[in-house]
């Protein structure tokens, strides 16, 4: 819709210039600094609507190609830094599940100590109370 608006006012200014044009024939001096012609106002005008044109186009140009390179810039830096976030949360991952595993290997070995102690405590309440028994 804005390409269209677009063309519809580009479309009014040309049919503007062109009336301007037919109704100015008359021959102007122009002045480019070193030099003086003598140029139908036609030419002037239509001259100076395409130089118009010209620069508008090169600037909007210009302006295109800026924002299109922070565009892909800004592009680059988010993607490098979801990078760098998925392999630091890989890397955190990695450390706690070999910290997890430390533990669980702890606990463990703490178990088996726990059930060797109580077994050497039965071992030793069986034993006492047969001592006794024969007693």
């Amino acid at each position: 819709m804005k390409k269209q608006w677009s063309f519809v006012g580009a479309f009014i200014l040309l049919f503007l210039g062109a009336i301007l044009s037919v109704l100015n024939v008359d021959s102007v001096p122009v002045n480019f600094g070193f030099a003086t012609y003598e140029w139908p106002l036609i030419i002037v005008i239509l001259g100076s609507l395409l130089l118009g044109a010209l620069i508008a186009t090169l600037l909007s140009t210009v302006k295109i190609y800026q924002e299109t390179k922070i565009r892909k810039d800004a592009e680059k830096s988010s993607v490098s830094a979801k990078e760098h976030e998925n392999a630091r949360v890989n890397e955190l991952e990695d450390r706690y599940n070999k910290e997890i595993d430390q533990l669980k290997e702890e606990i463990r070995i703490k178990e088996k100590a726990l059930q060797t102690e109580r077994s050497k405590n039965t071992i030793d309440a069986t034993s006492t109370s047969m001592e006794d028994s024969t007693l």
